[in-house]
């Protein structure tokens, strides 16, 4: 999600709030999660994330959705 926030406003970035929900147990052969950007400011951004577990025939389930705040930091020497 983070990273989702990143490729809209940038590397100097920290994750300013941040809440999941679980929504049933990650099982199957691995994780994958989709994550996008909602809104965006020159200062932050609101991203959401969806996690998925991801059988071994390839069909997912949703087990987490994420939502969270990033803002920009402005790095000083």
């Amino acid at each position: 999600m983070t990273f989702a926030a990143g490729s809209a406003l940038g590397s100097s970035i920290v994750t300013a709030g941040f809440t999941i929900s679980y929504l049933r147990p990650a099982r199957g052969a691995l994780l994958r999660a989709r994550a996008r950007v909602d809104n965006k400011s020159r200062s932050q951004a609101l991203a959401r994330s969806d996690i998925f577990a991801v059988a071994e025939d390839g069909s997912e389930t949703l087990c987490a959705a994420a939502q969270g705040t990033v803002s920009v930091i402005t790095l000083r020497d």
